[in-house]
C-alpha cells in the first residue's frame, strides 16, 4: 500500500511558488496572443502543437513543457514586435514575474 509522507513547510511553500509561476506562464500566452490578435490555431501551427493540447494546457488539465513555452513566448514576441503592438501593462508586469533570475535577486550569482 502506497503512503503519502508529509511535506515540509518548506515543500509546501515551494509547490506553491511553482504553480503560481506555471499559472502565469500560461496566463503570459493567453495575454500575448490576445494582444496579438492572432488565431489559436496560428499559434498552434507554428509551435506544431494541436489545439487539444493548447486547451488541455490553458485549463491546466496538462503541463506546458518549458520549451514549448519558450517556443510560444518567442513566437509571439516576435510577431507583436513585427507589427509593432505595444505590450500591455499587465503584460509587461507578467514578463518580469517570470524572470525567475532578474538582476535585482541574482547578486549573488554574480559576485562569485
Amino acid at each position: 500500500m502506497d503512503t503519502k509522507r508529509n511535506q515540509t513547510l518548506e515543500e509546501i511553500e515551494e509547490n506553491k511558488i511553482v504553480s503560481e509561476h506555471y499559472q502565469n506562464r500560461i496566463m503570459l500566452i493567453k495575454k500575448l496572443l490576445n494582444t496579438s490578435q492572432l488565431a489559436t490555431v496560428d499559434l498552434c501551427v507554428h509551435i506544431n502543437i494541436s489545439e487539444a493540447s493548447y486547451y488541455r494546457y490553458i485549463n491546466f488539465t496538462s503541463y506546458m513543457k518549458a520549451d514549448i513555452f519558450i517556443h510560444a513566448c518567442l513566437f509571439l514576441k516576435q510577431y507583436i514586435e513585427s507589427n509593432h503592438i505595444p505590450y500591455t501593462q499587465e503584460e509587461k508586469r507578467l514578463i518580469k514575474t517570470l524572470d525567475l533570475f532578474q538582476s535585482s535577486s541574482n547578486s549573488n550569482l554574480n559576485s562569485n
